[in-house]
């Protein structure tokens, strides 16, 4: 059994620094490599992780800060899904996580995640528009990549999706299927996701020349949120709600079954995000397909290249989305 360096170099005949090359992936001949790594191979060599951290100067270890309650984690569908995105690229980049939820403040998740110095990057949800821990990441020289943009910030580096064209796609839908009074549950205010598609919606209702002011109530991403807004836009006579996303949904969709009112011959109803239930719902719910799993995927693949090259430009990387249309909106559809 061999447990060190130098006994592997000398299975090898070559010297130590040679192996180390071998071992972190430089620059040595092919000749050599095979060599090596044939010794590796029937030896079973494995490198101790605190010895090859302090040659390759990483740990191995991400962050990954999520501002949710940990009691909520695994019942939220959307962090859950974008947990799940994130943990399988690390786990075939052969990284492991430390995970900081929002059951501290700010400030102590900050101190602790830059005082640790063992963290080779961090990924952080930066979903609030201002928000003291992201802006803490961002000035220190730790890499780190925000799930959620900050496009006024050139340093920054992100992964989102035109949450602005998303919605503006989704209004416009709903215009050209004849509805006039579109009301529009927000996400919470303050929040990127929850002003961009604010922002596209009345974008597209501006664009076809119908007033929205009265037709947008304040929501909060939940159930309870969509039945409460609802009940008030319903009493304005609306004809389609869009929902800034698919939990606003379901709540908006019980209080119009408790109207007595049908969707979508009395009111369509469309939300965001096509979360697993989504197509599931009676009826199936039109929304806007975003890929979380896939941008959880996209930030470990974004961290990993600021890692890699410490002084490159900054990763700012827009996924696109899709309009999955169904029977809430267009009824007669095929299941998606």
């Amino acid at each position: 059994m061999v447990r060190t360096i130098d006994e592997l170099a000398k299975l090898s005949g070559v010297s130590r620094a040679t192996v180390s090359r071998v071992l972190n992936n430089g620059s040595v001949s092919d000749a050599t490599r095979r060599r090596v790594q044939a010794v590796v191979d029937r030896t079973n060599f494995r490198p101790h992780p605190a010895a090859r951290s302090l040659a390759s100067g990483r740990s191995g270890v991400v962050g990954v800060v999520m501002h949710i309650d940990s009691h909520l984690l695994f019942r939220d569908p959307y962090f859950s899904q974008l947990l799940q995105g994130m943990s399988d690229a690390l786990a075939d980049g052969s990284a492991g996580m430390m995970l900081w939820l929002g059951n501290r403040s700010k400030e102590e998740t900050l101190d602790r995640i830059l005082g640790i110095r063992l963290l080779d990057g961090v990924i952080v949800t930066a979903h609030n528009l201002d928000d003291s821990l992201v802006d803490g990441l961002l000035a220190s020289d730790l890499p780190t990549v925000l799930i959620g943009h900050r496009s006024a910030d050139r340093t920054a580096s992100y992964v989102d999706v035109d949450h602005v064209h998303a919605a503006d796609a989704m209004t416009t839908h709903l215009l050209e299927s004849g509805r006039r009074r579109i009301g529009h549950i927000t996400g919470m205010r303050g929040t990127v996701a929850g002003e961009d598609r604010l922002t596209g919606y009345r974008r597209a209702m501006h664009r076809a020349r119908l007033a929205s002011d009265d037709l947008v109530v304040d929501g909060d991403f939940n159930e309870p949120s969509g039945a409460a807004g609802a009940a008030v836009l319903l009493d304005h006579g609306v004809d389609a709600i869009f929902c800034a996303n698919d939990a606003t949904a379901v709540g908006a969709l019980r209080v119009i079954r408790e109207r007595g009112l049908r969707v979508p011959e009395d009111v369509a109803l469309a939300g965001f995000d096509d979360l697993d239930f989504a197509a599931h719902l009676d009826p199936p719910l039109t929304t806007v397909r975003q890929g979380v799993r896939e941008q959880g995927a996209q930030a470990v693949s974004s961290l990993f290249q600021l890692v890699r090259d410490r002084d490159g430009a900054p990763s700012r990387v827009i996924l696109p989305t899709e309009l999955v249309i169904r029977q809430s909106t267009v009824g007669g559809v095929p299941r998606a």
